[in-house]
């Protein structure tokens, strides 16, 4: 009964692309559930990548949703391909109310439309098998920290006025570091200015002890210390 069944579902997955020009009900609404359960395997992942202060529980919604509108605007449009890749195109264009700032989030979002894609015009292993595979490379990325300019370390941000000497902070974290490495300087319209190290800390150092003793040096008004797992890039 079982086997029958597999057996049945196996030869409904494979039915010939042109029996499928009139959609059935059963069909629109699996394509649907499949194609929403898919967003919320892409959304899980973009969860546990995401990094950074960036996070809208808005865009997650807005990506689940438009999966499942690629996927209805396929199936609508199967017998004009040049169309319904007109329809997605608009999709791509569409102004979001809150800016896009991470290519990662417009990458997410075409990886959601894509598998859309796939399920609305019924190739069902493509989808799966690309959902799989592209979500492990992305954890697997995500996990090694693949592109970081900080890696297993911390990001340290120093604001400072123009009276602030770089030099009196070396001297500080030469008791709290094993190494670190100069990323860059900003100057701010105000004339002031932040320095970006990544640092490499003992195994014994004291943070609030560290970030006590860079807030006491002359001229420094803000200091910041994240982990790099975690640090917003800069």
């Amino acid at each position: 009964m079982i086997a029958k069944a597999i057996k049945n579902m196996i030869d409904f997955l494979n039915l010939p692309k042109n029996s499928l020009t009139e959609l059935s009900a059963a069909i629109i609404v699996i394509n649907i559930i499949a194609t929403f359960i898919i967003a919320l395997a892409i959304s899980w992942v973009y969860q546990k990548t995401h990094r950074g202060v960036s996070y809208s529980r808005s865009f997650l919604m807005a990506m689940v949703m438009m999966a499942v509108l690629a996927a209805v605007a396929m199936m609508i449009l199967s017998n004009n391909l040049v169309r319904a890749l007109g329809v997605l195109g608009i999709f791509a264009l569409i102004r979001f109310r809150t800016i896009i700032k991470d290519t990662k989030d417009v990458a997410f979002l075409f990886f959601a439309l894509a598998m859309g894609m796939a399920v609305g015009t019924n190739n069902y292993v493509i989808a799966v098998i690309s959902t799989v595979l592209l979500s492990l490379m992305v954890l697997i990325l995500s996990k090694y920290d693949f592109g970081s300019a900080v890696k297993g370390g911390f990001l340290l941000v120093l604001a400072a006025d123009k009276n602030f000497n770089f030099e009196s902070s070396k001297a500080v974290l030469e008791k709290y570091i094993t190494s670190q490495q100069f990323l860059q300087v900003k100057a701010q319209p105000n004339g002031d200015q932040e320095y970006y190290l990544s640092l490499q800390l003992k195994h014994d150092a004291n943070l609030s002890e560290l970030v006590g003793r860079l807030k006491a040096l002359e001229g420094v008004k803000t200091v910041e210390l994240m982990s790099g797992k975690h640090a917003v890039e800069y």
